[in-house]
């Protein structure tokens, strides 16, 4: 612990000798004369010997001062050659990056993003980790989130980096043998492919929680998808899933001016502050690279 405390007084000592001269170390390192003399003074009694012959005009040292700045010396380089390393590789992304994130969003999206980072920082480590609950960034050490919806911890460091928008939507032969909803309420009359009871849609500008009816229930989008384009009911998806087949035309958009608000997708992190530089690098690489997207 004195060794850490004397630390500076060090440092000065070994300047001070290199140079031969308290003025032109207090010089290079910024500080006083002064202030040079009282941190070798001070380590001169903490360690009971002297250090450096002092006179006018020449700084010699003592036996015991050369034995010891030899030493120094060897040391204080190591110390600033580790540092020095420390800094190049933060100049060059590397270490592990573990990240929570869930739904096709994170599949067709986020995985291609992360594979041409990895490719451009190849000493990066990504450890990706799909789940549906919302994890503890800091509890369980994770360095990004992809969250979608409100954001209830204001602790966190957010940036939207995309907007998800749900359509409800149906095959041409599914509409022509049942026939098109023209209102929310219509939907009761139809079957309904879905991950819950009840779809939330907007009604007279008021949010509505309508229950509807399905002979397939799925928590798998793409099970969904895949009943919906088999003609087997209608489906309310996010345009991740379902865009190139409204393109095509394999799915026809329904009740456009009833379906959800645009939902925010967030990135987040614990905290800017001393942010590993791998994790700093594809946060923002991140939030530059999509840029409000609707998905």
């Amino acid at each position: 612990m004195e060794t850490f405390k004397n630390l500076q007084a060090i440092a000065a000592f070994e300047k001070v000798s290199s140079l031969q001269s308290f003025s032109l170390a207090a010089k290079e390192l910024g500080v006083s004369k002064a202030h040079i003399s009282k941190l070798i003074q001070k380590l001169e009694d903490t360690l009971g010997q002297r250090l450096l012959n002092r006179s006018t005009r020449t700084v010699k040292l003592t036996h015991a001062g050369e034995k010891f700045y030899n030493s120094c010396r060897v040391s204080l380089f190591n110390i600033t050659k580790a540092q020095e390393e420390i800094l190049q590789n933060s100049e060059s992304p590397h270490g592990k990056i573990k990240i929570s994130l869930a739904g096709a969003f994170a599949e067709n999206y986020m995985v291609p993003f992360i594979a041409n980072f990895i490719k451009r920082y190849p000493r990066v480590q990504v450890d990706l980790r799909f789940e549906e609950k919302i994890v503890d960034l800091v509890k369980e050490s994770y360095d990004i989130a992809i969250r979608v919806g409100e954001l209830k911890d204001s602790s966190l460091i957010a940036k939207q980096i995309a907007t998800r928008k749900e359509f409800i939507c149906a095959t041409p032969s599914f509409l022509k043998h049942f026939g098109t909803p023209k209102s929310p309420e219509e939907l009761k009359n139809f079957n309904c492919l879905t991950s819950k009871d009840n779809w939330n849609l907007i009604w007279n500008k008021k949010k509505l929680q309508l229950k509807i009816n399905s002979n397939f229930k799925s928590n798998s989008g793409k099970s969904i998808l895949n009943a919906a384009l088999n003609d087997l009911g209608i489906c309310m998806l996010p345009k991740v899933y379902v865009g190139p087949y409204l393109e095509n035309g394999q799915l026809i958009s329904l009740l456009e001016d009833f379906t959800p608000a645009e939902i925010p997708i967030w990135a987040i992190t614990p905290s800017k502050k001393n942010m590993a530089p791998n994790v700093k690098i594809f946060f923002e690489e991140l939030t530059n690279q999509f840029n409000h997207i609707i998905v």
